[in-house]
């Protein structure tokens, strides 16, 4: 049986080396100690408890920490930053469980490893049941990319298909034997970093709760409504292969798209000026309304994920 200083001291091995030159302080002092930074700080927290964010029956530690670090950077990506630092707190029923927190650290240390972000510390607690807090540190060298900036006129665009999360859920619930990408896409879902449309959005949203819920938060933020159009998604390079697989399973593709959520993928609107196809998928435009999302000018009563 592992000593709590013990799995401490041998996380602070698996993380030391990822110090870079700011971070005087790291792991294994009351708190972290970080100079140097000179642009905008970008602060955003995650957490995910077991039962609520995940199911340990689906999802080993490893794929747990992978996760919720991914979460944690596309709140800092969506603001136009560039993730610099990870704080991580959790509480795990089996403190002693060397394997268990060293899995759940190399999730973590996965992600952060390929986007180049340094744990610098964190805290163990024991619980009765799992849960996982991640704080991420960003630098921001430019204006910061709010909800708030979306104009009637804009074009929407999203840097990918959403809706294979919402996939992979239908098949884990069924427990059924299919392609391993797409039980993947929901228990360790890929984050590219959306650099383009960084470079031309009027507004951006990270669409973890889901595509209706995030473009909802812009355009409540920014006072407008956004009418998607159904064309523009089942044209996806992607929409044909999700589409057979929605029928297959009984499930309704479009709720998959709009109300799915957990794809960590990003809803930009853009001026009609700046309209490029590599900027991802135009997928409707901004209009004047009362912060109303449409689909080919319905409203979308269905929402997707709420915390409460």
């Amino acid at each position: 049986m592992e000593s709590e200083e013990a799995i401490i001291a041998q996380l602070g091995e698996l993380f030391r080396s990822s110090f870079p030159g700011k971070v005087e302080v790291g792991i294994g002092d009351d708190a972290a100690v970080i100079s140097g930074i000179d642009n905008k700080l970008v602060a955003t927290v995650d957490m995910a408890v077991e039962g609520v964010h995940f199911r340990r029956d689906w999802s080993t530690p490893f794929q747990i920490g992978a996760k919720l670090t991914t979460a944690s950077l596309a709140d800092v990506l969506a603001m136009g930053a560039e993730p610099k630092y990870l704080l991580v707190a959790a509480a795990i029923p089996e403190l002693n469980n060397l394997q268990l927190v060293t899995e759940l650290a190399k999730g973590i240390r996965s992600i952060a490893d390929e986007f180049n972000v340094m744990v610098i510390g964190g805290d163990l607690s024991k619980s009765e049941k799992m849960s996982l807090s991640i704080t991420a540190l960003g630098e921001l060298s430019a204006i910061p990319i709010k909800r708030s900036g979306a104009k009637v006129g804009d074009l929407v665009y999203l840097s990918a298909l959403p809706g294979l999360s919402a996939a992979g859920i239908a098949i884990l619930e069924r427990s059924l034997d299919r392609p391993r990408y797409v039980v993947e896409a929901h228990l360790n879902p890929k984050l590219k970093t959306p650099r383009m449309l960084t470079k031309v959005a009027t507004a951006m949203c990270d669409i973890s709760d889901g595509l209706t819920v995030d473009a909802g938060h812009i355009a409540t933020e920014s006072k407008v409504s956004i009418n998607f159009k159904s064309e523009k998604f089942t044209s996806a390079a992607d929409f044909k292969d999700l589409q057979e697989l929605a029928t297959e399973l009984g499930e309704d593709v479009f709720d998959w798209i709009l109300n799915g959520g957990e794809d960590h993928f990003f809803i930009a609107t853009v001026d009609p000026s700046q309209a490029d196809k590599e900027l991802g998928i135009e997928v409707g435009e901004v209009i004047a309304g009362e912060a109303e999302i449409l689909l080919d000018g319905k409203v979308i009563e269905k929402n997707g994920y709420q915390h409460f």
